[in-house]
């Protein structure tokens, strides 16, 4: 009961009770092939350091598939491509979809990976499922790095890693990474985003550094002593914690080359900023606690009521997109050119509004259209019901009207 009211806590955005320090970080045990084991807070590669952190890859293979007729596939590879077929010398050409996908959780969903050949991983859920993945991002095919108090410090190679297990860190445990970046970044729009920061996709520790030049010389600054980063053309103007203004160019961090700013924001998921959109972030000190390992709950499955064109309501467990199949699983989609990432959880609805934008609800309040991706565009897969009699029924998404969670 108490982990059920600290998710319903974090799903509503409703503030909850800080945890200790070290409870968003990651934490777990690296195996080797040779059988050393390494235990402490991890880092992977050098980026996701936190609970809510994504984990990327792609899924080979589509096994909802089996669940539809031949006639469903074609007319759904018709749906997808009418629009994609090529004229070649007066033949119709049809490049084909296998209708794979990619995956996405936050590490707090994830018990164990199992690392394979060739880019290949099993990765077992905090529900005992396991998954098949291969490839996707770079986050397979990275070292792991490990915090190990017996030890110390260590970066474990990828190719010597045989198993990775998560879990809760123990009472009491000292953080080896500095604090979380937590901030409110205004976009060209004039739209603020208040929450956990990721700078070039990359630096979201407080003891991470931030690179740049001025006339003087290269600049290493951490981000712990900066209050303000701010966009100018081609550079940034960077302001510390003691009041001093630099202008800093000649690096990613600091130029147009930058990646964008992430930002995760307790109950609404996470927003992608690309550098052309962004304006200003102020960093400040949290003010919302997060949900630690032992909160998370993948074992909850994704279920509503969903309305055809027709009127026809048709009520159970929904595998979204032919996907996803969990309320942890995640919905993308773009709006004014920024990422959005949400978790189906905080999803109280969807209704597709054309082909190419679909108006998405969240449990907050907070109502966004979005486009330019497969969970809300027409190169939707559609959806399969599972019903009382657990027999699936298959709706093609041009036949959605609205899905309620």
């Amino acid at each position: 009961m108490i982990t059920a009211c600290l998710n319903a806590a974090f799903v509503n955005n409703i503030e909850i009770l800080p945890t200790s320090d070290s409870d968003i970080y990651i934490y777990g045990k690296v195996y080797t092939d040779d059988d050393e084991v390494y235990e402490g807070q991890i880092r992977w590669g050098k980026e996701e350091a936190f609970w809510f952190d994504h984990f990327n890859s792609s899924k080979p293979e589509n096994e909802n598939l089996e669940y539809l007729s031949r006639k469903e596939i074609k007319s759904l590879d018709e749906d997808h491509y009418r629009s994609d077929i090529k004229s070649l010398f007066g033949w119709e050409v049809n490049w084909g979809n296998d209708h794979t996908h990619s995956f996405s959780c936050e590490f707090g969903n994830i018990n164990s990976l199992e690392i394979g050949r060739r880019g290949r991983i099993e990765l077992e859920l905090k529900n005992g499922e396991k998954l098949e993945l291969e490839g996707g991002s770079n986050d397979i095919g990275t070292y792991v790095q490990v915090s190990d108090q017996s030890i110390g410090h260590i970066k474990v190679d990828w190719d010597r890693i045989e198993r990775v297990e998560f879990m809760q860190a123990p009472i009491g445990y000292d953080s080896y990474y500095g604090a979380p970046l937590y901030g409110t970044v205004e976009v060209e729009s004039g739209e603020q985003f208040t929450g956990y920061v990721q700078w070039d996709h990359d630096e979201r520790l407080a003891n991470d550094e931030l690179n740049g030049k001025n006339r003087d010389g290269e600049i290493d600054l951490e981000f712990g002593n900066i209050k303000s980063i701010e966009r100018d053309s081609r550079s940034s103007i960077v302001t510390t914690n003691s009041g001093r203004s630099l202008n800093l160019r000649g690096t990613n961090d600091v130029n147009n080359e930058n990646r964008g700013v992430i930002v995760n924001i307790p109950g609404q998921g996470r927003v992608d900023i690309p550098w052309d959109e962004f304006e200003i972030v102020t960093f400040s000190t949290p003010k919302m606690g997060i949900i630690n390992y032992d909160d998370y709950d993948a074992s909850i499955e994704i279920s509503g009521t969903v309305e055809t064109e027709e009127g026809d309501k048709v009520d159970g467990r929904i595998v979204y997109d032919l996907d996803e199949a969990y309320q942890f699983e995640i919905l993308n989609g773009k709006k004014d050119g920024i990422e959005y990432h949400i978790p189906f959880q905080l999803i109280k609805s969807i209704h597709p509004a054309s082909r190419k934008k679909t108006v998405v609800k969240l449990k907050s309040g907070k109502e966004i259209k979005l486009e330019d991706s497969v969970d809300v565009n027409e190169d939707h897969d559609g959806l399969l019901i599972f019903g009382s009699d657990d027999e699936p029924k298959y709706i093609p998404w041009h036949e959605v009207e609205s899905i309620s969670f």
